[in-house]
């Protein structure tokens, strides 16, 4: 919904949601100032750059799993990023960390070959090599960030996978998610004190993701009749389940009204949750049993 199709690759459709069309000009703008270059015109250049790396990066993603007989739906280009939407997760740990380094192991070659294309071509116009370098290191800053273990970018599937053996894929996730939404909470601090709005918006996608693709787990093995409870001797309830225990409410004169706004971003973040629920539970049932 409200994304375009930019072709097929594979017979995979690559598409750009129409947000990453009207901040575009605004990424190019930033790129720009802090290159020092006055120019929308080379800061476009570079942003297209920067995203069509994206693209190659999670097509490297597809690629391998399609070798693994997993089909992939689409790619989808967003302003924090891409997606490669997978019809179902790996259940083996050995091909979700080889799906996983696909995406960072393209970003080193595209910044290594950028890289030398600058060096190559270093008789150019200087505008020319600024831009090739400067997408070299964007490459290079793809594959670092998206290697931190923050699940469930690329780092942290490679750390649920070399957990999974070891802990079993339900504890393997929680860690893994927590560990992830530790990192998604420093994100956005970091974010907040430099003012950018991607930096807090990946922070937020991050953390809600971590969170919904557990509960995904958990639900997915309640269903295949396993343990169902959480590590911690917490009891797991599912996403659609209500909790049964009984509030005794103290007297009406004593009860205090909750403020408004407070009340509307509790509204709000059941809905964003059930928004990741949802789309990980669509990829649950769509998952072979």
């Amino acid at each position: 919904m409200y994304s375009y199709l930019l072709g097929r690759i594979y017979g995979i459709p690559v598409k750009i949601h129409i947000t990453l069309l009207i901040f575009l000009p605004i990424i190019a703008l930033q790129i720009s100032a802090v290159m020092g270059v006055g120019s929308l015109i080379w800061g476009l250049l570079a942003a297209f750059g920067l995203f069509a790396s994206v693209g190659l990066h999670e097509l490297g993603h597809s690629v391998i799993a399609l070798s693994k007989r997993i089909r992939v739906r689409e790619i989808l280009l967003l302003p924090i990023g891409g997606l490669a939407q997978l019809e179902r997760m790996p259940d083996n740990p050995d091909d979700e960390m080889h799906i996983a380094l696909a995406g960072p192991i393209v970003s080193f070659a595209l910044a290594i070959g950028f890289w030398l294309l600058a060096i190559l071509l270093s008789w150019g116009p200087v505008w020319l090599i600024l831009l090739l370098r400067v997408i070299a290191a964007m490459n290079l800053m793809l594959a670092l960030f998206n290697l931190l273990p923050s699940f469930p970018m690329d780092g942290g599937r490679v750390f649920r996978a070399w957990l999974t053996p070891r802990l079993g894929l339900v504890e393997a996730t929680r860690i893994a998610a927590r560990t992830g939404q530790t990192m998604a909470i420093l994100f956005g601090l970091w974010g907040l004190v430099r003012g950018s709005l991607i930096t807090l918006a990946v922070a937020v996608f991050i953390y809600l993701a971590a969170g919904a693709e557990y509960r995904m787990v958990l639900l997915r093995q309640r269903m295949q009749g396993g343990f169902g409870f959480d590590p911690f001797d917490q009891p797991t309830v599912a996403p659609d389940e209500e909790d049964d225990t009984i509030t005794v409410s103290p007297p009406p004169y004593k009860r205090e009204e909750e403020p408004r706004w407070l009340d509307w971003i509790k509204q709000s973040g059941r809905k964003v949750r059930k928004m990741f629920d949802d789309l990980f539970d669509d990829w649950n049932r769509r998952s072979p049993k």
